[in-house]
């Protein structure tokens, strides 16, 4: 859906804006020689898993999850750490329910000013950066229980409150082989890029027809981000089994450029 409006048209001042929004929903009715699933990416550990079942959506995610008794408590070993699951948990979709944005134009003479705003909200991503780093001790977050240790707030396999001390270190490396923590809401809106130009006047005693010199931005910052330390989306890749996975890709790029145009 895309619908534009020209909010001022004048021979000096013209502004015109244009909203997008997109709307995705998908529902695996079947697939060949009679599967039930297709998975399409696994981590190493097996934690989490990108597949395709029926029933289910394409871009699903499962993976392991903290135990938990039937009370909601969560579980720990006799040894004091966090107890995981098998990875057969539903921890989301990777495919964003909308797609938004708007693009703007405003010039005045012979100054330009034009922006993009764009959003994705819903679906999930899994961040195994986030889990290596906090397991080899690299992030802020891991700083926690460092000097202190901790006795988790947690039942043992038998129902019994937790007595066991661990060290941090113990705690982020359990916690980082479970896949749930590490599942961020995609959910954000950002700058995508803005462009600040001027086209300069009578050039032509520089031998030239046109000069027009523009200063460009883009992903310079977001106005909301629900994932805590990733881009959401700086993905494996953008084919299926890339989609929902930020595992040692590529970041994303901040930039600023200076566009020069001349006619001659």
């Amino acid at each position: 859906m895309s619908l534009g409006y020209n909010i001022i048209n004048t021979s000096d001042l013209r502004w015109n804006t244009t909203f997008f929004a997109s709307k995705n929903e998908n529902k695996l009715v079947s697939l060949i020689d009679d599967l039930d699933t297709l998975v399409y990416f696994q981590t190493n550990s097996g934690n989490i898993n990108s597949q395709a079942k029926v029933g289910g959506g394409i871009g699903d995610l499962y993976g392991t999850v903290w135990e938990r008794d039937s009370s909601g408590n969560r579980i720990v070993g006799a040894d004091g750490k966090p107890q995981q699951s098998n990875p057969d948990n539903f921890l989301g979709n990777a495919q964003p329910d909308w797609l938004a944005g708007l693009t703007s134009s405003l010039s005045y003479k012979n100054l330009s000013l034009q922006f993009v705003i764009d959003g994705r909200f819903g679906g999930v991503v899994y961040s195994g950066d986030s889990s290596y780093a906090d397991a080899y001790g690299t992030s802020e977050r891991s700083l926690q229980y460092r000097e202190s240790g901790v006795v988790l707030d947690a039942v043992d396999p038998n129902g019994a409150a937790n007595t066991v001390s661990i060290t941090g270190q113990e705690y982020w490396q359990r916690l980082a082989d479970i896949a749930e923590p590490y599942v961020y809401e995609q959910d954000n809106v950002r700058l995508r890029e803005i462009a600040l130009g001027y086209s300069f006047g009578d050039v032509s005693s520089l031998g030239l027809e046109s000069l027009n010199v523009q200063l460009i931005g883009r992903n310079l910052f977001f106005f909301n981000k629900k994932a805590e330390d990733i881009d959401p989306e700086a993905m494996l890749g953008t084919n299926v089994a890339g989609q929902g996975i930020a595992l040692g890709n590529l970041p994303t790029l901040r930039s600023v450029g200076l566009n020069v145009t001349l006619k001659f």
